[in-house]
C-alpha cells in the first residue's frame, strides 16, 4: 500500500510485535498479525491508538471466543485432567446461555453466571464454588493476556468450600469391601487404603514406575503432580503384592483397569461409588421396613413418559408398567438418601489419620502421601484433633510418661 493511502503494520522479528507508525511514533499493534491488523483498522478510523491495548482483542469479542481461547491455552499449558474439568464446565455454561453464539464480553454480567449455577440446583457447595472459579479463571486470564480490558465476571459470590469428613476404620473398610465381588475395583480401592496415593496416581502407574529393589513406585517430576519433583508411593507388602499380579497381566500401559480391560478413570470411579450407595441404602430400606405409599406411587406414575420404543416402533405403556416403573425409581431415590456415597480421596483421608492415630509423625504421613510439607496435611486430611477421645487418651499417656520420668529423676 502506498503511503498515501496510510501506513501499513511492519514486524519486528526482534521484538515479536506488529508496529504502524502515527504522527511520527510506533503504535504497538500486538505479536498477532490478525489482531494487529484489526486494530490497525481502528486506528485508520479514527480511534485513538492510547486506547487500544497490544494483544487485547476488538471490541465486541464473543464470550464463545474467549473460552476457546482459554481452554486451547489449558490444553497446551496444563495437565490434561485439569483442562477436560475446565472444558466441561464451560461448556456447561456456554450452553445455558439462551444467545451464547453472539453474547459479547461487554455483554456478559455476573447473573449470567449465578443463573446457570441456581439452574443445578442438584450441585453440592463444592461442585457450585468449583464451576464459578471455572468461569472466573477463563475471563480473569483473559484480561491478564491482555485479550479483554477486564474480567466481566469478578466479584461472584461462591459458597465456602466443604471438607469431605468422611473417615473409615479398618472394620468400615473391610465391610466396604465386602461388598464388592469385582476383583478389579478391590484391587484399587486396597492399593490406596494400604499406601495413600491419590486418585489421579493410581490411573498413570505402569510397569516401567515400579522399583520392587527399592519397595516404591516412582514417578519422575514431568509426571508426577506439580510437574517439580519425584513422587515416591512406598509399598506395604499387600500393596507389592497387588501390583506385581497387575504388571504380569499388563506388561504395557497403565496397570490398573476395569473389567473391561480399559484404564480407569474419574466417571468410572463414581459410578462405582454410586452402585455402593444404592446398595448400602437398599440395605438400610429393608432395616427400616421400608414400604411405598400407594398413592405416591400412583401419583408419580402419572408424571412419567407414557409411551415406550420396542423394535424402533412406539408403543403406549400399559398401567402396571407405569406403576413398576414409579415403584423403581422411588425406591432408587430413597436408596439414594440413605446410602452412604464414599470416594477414593475418603480412604486417602482414612490412610493419613490411620497413620496418625498409630504414632507417625505429621512430617513422615506428608511425605508418604507426597506433600512438601505438612500444612496440608494439617488443614485438610487430618482427623485426628476430632476425635477427643483419642486426643484424651495421647494425655494420658504422655502425662503419665512425664511423671514416671519425674519420679526416676528424684
Amino acid at each position: 500500500m502506498s503511503k498515501k493511502n496510510g501506513p501499513e503494520p511492519f514486524f519486528r522479528p526482534k521484538k515479536n510485535r506488529w508496529y504502524v507508525e502515527v504522527g511520527g511514533k510506533h503504535v504497538n499493534l500486538g505479536p498477532d498479525e490478525a489482531q494487529a491488523r484489526v486494530r490497525w483498522h481502528q486506528i485508520m478510523a479514527g480511534t485513538p491508538a492510547s486506547s487500544l491495548i497490544p494483544g487485547q482483542l476488538p471490541d465486541g469479542v464473543l464470550v464463545c471466543r474467549v473460552i476457546d481461547l482459554f481452554v486451547g491455552w489449558s490444553h497446551k499449558h496444563r495437565p490434561g485432567r485439569t483442562a477436560e474439568w475446565y472444558q466441561k464446565h464451560l461448556q456447561s455454561f456456554l450452553d445455558s446461555l439462551p444467545d451464547a453464539a453472539t453474547l459479547t464480553v461487554d455483554q456478559l454480567r455476573r447473573l449470567h453466571v449465578t443463573n446457570w449455577i441456581d439452574a443445578h440446583g442438584n450441585w453440592g457447595a463444592n461442585h457450585r464454588r468449583g464451576a464459578i472459579t471455572a468461569v472466573q479463571r477463563a475471563f480473569t486470564w483473559a484480561e491478564r493476556e491482555g485479550h479483554i480490558a477486564k474480567s466481566p465476571v469478578r466479584g461472584i459470590e461462591k459458597p465456602p468450600a466443604k471438607r469431605r469428613e468422611q473417615v473409615l476404620t479398618i472394620e468400615e473398610f473391610q465391610s466396604l469391601l465386602a461388598r464388592i465381588k469385582d476383583p478389579c475395583f478391590r484391587d484399587v480401592l486396597e492399593f490406596c487404603w494400604e499406601t495413600g496415593c491419590r486418585v489421579q496416581e493410581i490411573r498413570l502407574i505402569e510397569g516401567r514406575h515400579l522399583r520392587f529393589d527399592r519397595g516404591r513406585v516412582e514417578f519422575p517430576p514431568e509426571e508426577a503432580k506439580g510437574k517439580k519433583r519425584w513422587r515416591f508411593i512406598y509399598l506395604t507388602p499387600r500393596a507389592e503384592e497387588i501390583v506385581r499380579a497387575l504388571v504380569a497381566r499388563h506388561k504395557v500401559g497403565v496397570i490398573f483397569r476395569n473389567t473391561d480391560g480399559k484404564p480407569w478413570d474419574a466417571q468410572n470411579f463414581n459410578n462405582r461409588f454410586c452402585r455402593l450407595q444404592h446398595r448400602f441404602g437398599r440395605e438400610e430400606l429393608k432395616r427400616r421396613g421400608f414400604v411405598l405409599d400407594p398413592a405416591r406411587v400412583a401419583e408419580f406414575a402419572e408424571t412419567l413418559h407414557p409411551k415406550k420404543k420396542v423394535a424402533g416402533k412406539t408403543f403406549p405403556k400399559a398401567p402396571n408398567e407405569l406403576l413398576r416403573e414409579a415403584r423403581k425409581k422411588l425406591t432408587i431415590k430413597a436408596a439414594k438418601k440413605l446410602g452412604t456415597k464414599y470416594a477414593l480421596t475418603t480412604i486417602r483421608h482414612s490412610f493419613a489419620t490411620r497413620l496418625l492415630e498409630a504414632g507417625v509423625d505429621h512430617i513422615t504421613v506428608a511425605a508418604l502421601m507426597g506433600h512438601v510439607d505438612a500444612t496440608m496435611l494439617s488443614r485438610v486430611y487430618s482427623h485426628v484433633g476430632e476425635k477427643t477421645d483419642f486426643l484424651r487418651v495421647e494425655l494420658l499417656r504422655a502425662s503419665g510418661a512425664c511423671a514416671a520420668g519425674q519420679v526416676g529423676a528424684a
